[in-house]
C-alpha cells in the first residue's frame, strides 16, 4: 500500500490533513515533519492503525513499540525502521521513520519513507537505523 504513494510531496498534503483533521491533532500538523504522519496514515489505509501507533513524533512512536514489546534489532519486511541522522543508537536520537519494505542478504534494507526530502520515497540503507518497530 505504502508503495503506491511513492512521488507525493509537500505540505500540507493529504498525510498531514488526515492527522490534523481526521484525528484532532490541530492545524499546527498541516505543515510539520510528516515521516511518521504518513506512515499512521499509511497504516490507517491499511486497516492496521491500531497496531502501529499514530505519534507524530518518532521518538514516542518508537517508545510505543519498546513500551508493548514489539522493539527489535533486526529487520523484517514490514516493520518501521527508526533512523538517527547523527548516528546514535539511542532511541532518544531518533529523527526519522519509514517501513521496510525488503531485507537485503547483506543485512542492508530498502524502505519506503514519507517526507524524504519532503516526498515519499523508496530508499536504501546499511546504517543509521536505532532499531525496528514490529506490528504483528
Amino acid at each position: 500500500m505504502a508503495a503506491k504513494e511513492i512521488g507525493t510531496s509537500g505540505r500540507p498534503n493529504k498525510y498531514t490533513r488526515w492527522y490534523a483533521n481526521s484525528l484532532g491533532k490541530g492545524r499546527a500538523f498541516l505543515r510539520s515533519e510528516w515521516c511518521a504522519i504518513y506512515l499512521a496514515w499509511s497504516a490507517q489505509q491499511a486497516g492496521v492503525r491500531t497496531k502501529t501507533g499514530t505519534a507524530a513524533w518518532t521518538v514516542a512512536w518508537a517508545n510505543w513499540y519498546a513500551r508493548k514489546g514489539m522493539w527489535r534489532a533486526k529487520p523484517q519486511r514490514g516493520a518501521m525502521v527508526f533512523f538517527d541522522w547523527a548516528g546514535g543508537k539511542s532511541r532518544s536520537g531518533i529523527d526519522h521513520v519509514g517501513i521496510v519494505e525488503r531485507v537485503h542478504k547483506d543485512g542492508s534494507i530498502t524502505s519506503i519513507e514519507g517526507n524524504a526530502s519532503d516526498a515519499v520515497r523508496r530508499r536504501h540503507h546499511s546504517g543509521r537505523i536505532v532499531g525496528y518497530g514490529y506490528w504483528a
